[in-house]
C-alpha cells in the first residue's frame, strides 16, 4: 500500500513538473511582462531589464538583465520576503558564473523548484485522505494553468505569496490530526515561519494578520505541551506586529498612487455627486477636473503639488473605509461591475511571451489554460454567490463550531481551517477591490488562489460527504493508511 501511495505520488509530481517545465522553458516561453512592478525587486538587487526602455514594457517579456544601480527608484520600493526567493536566484546565477547578467528563467527555475518542493509537501500531507487523488489531480489541475505559472518567468511578487501560501497551507493540513499533546513546538514553528513569509511577501497580505492571528490562538488552545503553547501565542503576537508594519512599510508614492487610482479612477467616474464625494473625502471639489485619471496618465493631478499635499495629509486608508461603508450602494454598484475582471487569472496589460516568438504585443498564451477559462466563463458570472458563500462559511462555520459540541475532533480541525482561509480570501478581495482602481486583475491574484484553494476542498468536502453511507462508518474497517 504505501509503496503504491509513493509511486503515485511520484508519478503526480512528475506530471506536474513536465507541464510546468513545458510552459517555463521550451520556447516560446511563458511568462509575464513588466507593467512597471519589476523595478520593486530590480532596484535593490541592483540590476534593471535590457532594454530599460518602454519596448518590452507590458507587451513582451523581458528576458535579459544587467546590473545597473541607477535603475533605482527607492521611493517605489517595498519590504518583501520575495527578495529572499531572489537572493537565492542570483547566488545560483554567481554560482554559475555568470553575475552581471541573468536570464528571467533563472527566476522560472527558482520559483519552479520551490513550487514543486510545496506541492510534494501538500501532497504528502493530504495522502491519508480517502479522496486524496482527487485533491491531488484538482490541485494539478489549477496550479498548472498559465495563469499561475506564467508569473513564474517575472519578478512580481506574487510568485513569493504564492509560494509561502501553499507551504503554509501543507503546515496547515499537517495540524489537523488529532493527537493526545495537540501540535508539536516543531510544528507550530514551522506553521508560524511561512505565515510571516506569506504576510511579508506583499503589503496586501497584511490583512491576513487577523485571521491567521485568531487561528494560531486556536492552535495555542490545542497545544498541551507547554513550550509549544508558548510558540504559538509568540506566533501570534509575531504576525499581528508583522501585519502592522508590512502595512506602514508603504512608501508614501506607493500609498499616494493608490488612494489617486482609488478616487480619480474609481469613485469620481461613476459617482452621482462627484464633488460631494471630493469634499466628503477632504479634498477640493474643484479636483473634479482629474476625474477619470490615473496616477501616470496624461493630465493627471499628481502634477499639481496642492492635490499631492492633499493627498499625503487628508487621506488615509481608515477615511477610505468609512466612506465606502458610508455609500454602501456604490460600493456594491462597483463590486457587481467589476467582478468579471477580479475573477480573472490572466493580468489585463501583461503579455505572456517574448518578442522572439513573433506574436503581436500583448499576446497570451493557451497552452494549458482550462482553469483561467472556467474563471472567465464560469465563475465571473456567479462572482456574487461565491462571496455570499465565504461569507456563510465563516458564519456557518463559527456557529457549528460553538453550538455542535458533538463534532469529532477531526471535523473541527477541518472547519477552523475552512474558516481562516474563508476570512482571508474575502480580506485579500476587500483591500484590493477597494484599495486601488487599476492593474485589477494582479492584485486580486491571491484572493483567486485562495477561492481556487477554497473551491478544490469544499468540491471534495462535497463529494466525501456524499460517498460517506458507502463506506464502513467503523474506522477500523477503513482503507489502511487513510482518515475520514
Amino acid at each position: 500500500m504505501r509503496l503504491a501511495l509513493t509511486m503515485k505520488l511520484v508519478l503526480a509530481l512528475a506530471l506536474t513538473g513536465a507541464l510546468v517545465a513545458w510552459q517555463l522553458f521550451v520556447p516560446p516561453i511563458i511568462g509575464l511582462a513588466d507593467q512597471g512592478d519589476f523595478l520593486r525587486l530590480l532596484g535593490p538587487l541592483g540590476f534593471a531589464p535590457v532594454p530599460k526602455g518602454p519596448e518590452h514594457k507590458y507587451w513582451y517579456v523581458t528576458r535579459k538583465f544587467a546590473q545597473d544601480p541607477s535603475y533605482r527608484q527607492p521611493r517605489f520600493e517595498q519590504v518583501t520576503s520575495g527578495l529572499i526567493i531572489a537572493r537565492a536566484a542570483l547566488a545560483l546565477n554567481r554560482f554559475l558564473g555568470n553575475p552581471r547578467t541573468f536570464d528571467v528563467t533563472l527566476f522560472g527555475f527558482i520559483h519552479g523548484t520551490l513550487f514543486m518542493l510545496a506541492l510534494a509537501r501538500l501532497f504528502y500531507v493530504t495522502r491519508a485522505l480517502r479522496l486524496y487523488w482527487l485533491v491531488w489531480a484538482l490541485t494539478l489541475l489549477v496550479m498548472t494553468d498559465v495563469g499561475y505559472v506564467a508569473y513564474w518567468n517575472s519578478l512580481y511578487t506574487e510568485p513569493a505569496s504564492c509560494l509561502w501560501f501553499l507551504f503554509l497551507l501543507a503546515e496547515s493540513i499537517d495540524l489537523r490530526e488529532p493527537s493526545p499533546q495537540g501540535p508539536s513546538t516543531l510544528q507550530v514553528l514551522r506553521w508560524s515561519i511561512f505565515a510571516l513569509l506569506c504576510i511579508t511577501a506583499r503589503a496586501p497580505n497584511a490583512a491576513f494578520c487577523l485571521p491567521l492571528g485568531v487561528y494560531g490562538l486556536s492552535l495555542a488552545r490545542r497545544c498541551s505541551d507547554r513550550q509549544a503553547r508558548f510558540a504559538a501565542i509568540g506566533s501570534v503576537a509575531a504576525i499581528l506586529i508583522a501585519g502592522v508594519l508590512m502595512y506602514r512599510s508603504l512608501l508614501p508614492a506607493t500609498r499616494v498612487t493608490a488612494f489617486y487610482n482609488a478616487i480619480f479612477y474609481g469613485i469620481l467616474p461613476s459617482s452621482t455627486n462627484p464633488r460631494s464625494d471630493l469634499k466628503a473625502l477632504g479634498l477640493d471639489p474643484d479636483y473634479v477636473r482629474y476625474s477619470g485619471t490615473l496616477a501616470w496618465s496624461e493630465g493627471t493631478g499628481v502634477a499639481n503639488g496642492y492635490l499631492l499635499n492633499a493627498l499625503q495629509e487628508k487621506v488615509n486608508s481608515l477615511g477610505m473605509i468609512l466612506f465606502y461603508l458610508q455609500r454602501p450602494e456604490w460600493s456594491w454598484r462597483h463590486v457587481e461591475t467589476m467582478l468579471p475582471t477580479y475573477l480573472s487569472l490572466r493580468p489585463e496589460f501583461c503579455g505572456n511571451l517574448d518578442r522572439s516568438a513573433g506574436r503581436p504585443p500583448g499576446a497570451r498564451s493557451e497552452a494549458i489554460a482550462i482553469w483561467s477559462r472556467f474563471h472567465e466563463r464560469g465563475l465571473a458570472r456567479i462572482g456574487i454567490p461565491l462571496l455570499a458563500a465565504l461569507v456563510l462559511a465563516i458564519v456557518g462555520g463559527g456557529l457549528t463550531l460553538i453550538l455542535k459540541r458533538s463534532l469529532s475532533v477531526t471535523v473541527r480541525r477541518w472547519t477552523e481551517l475552512a474558516i481562516c482561509l474563508s476570512a482571508c480570501c474575502l480580506a485579500a478581495f476587500g483591500f484590493a477591490a477597494f484599495g486601488d482602481a487599476y492593474d485589477n486583475t494582479k492584485h486580486q491574484y491571491m484572493f483567486n488562489l485562495l477561492l481556487d484553494t477554497c473551491l478544490v476542498f469544499g468540491f471534495v468536502a462535497a463529494v466525501h460527504y456524499q460517498t460517506a453511507l458507502q463506506v464502513p462508518t467503523d474506522p477500523a474497517l477503513a482503507p489502511a493508511g487513510h482518515s475520514y
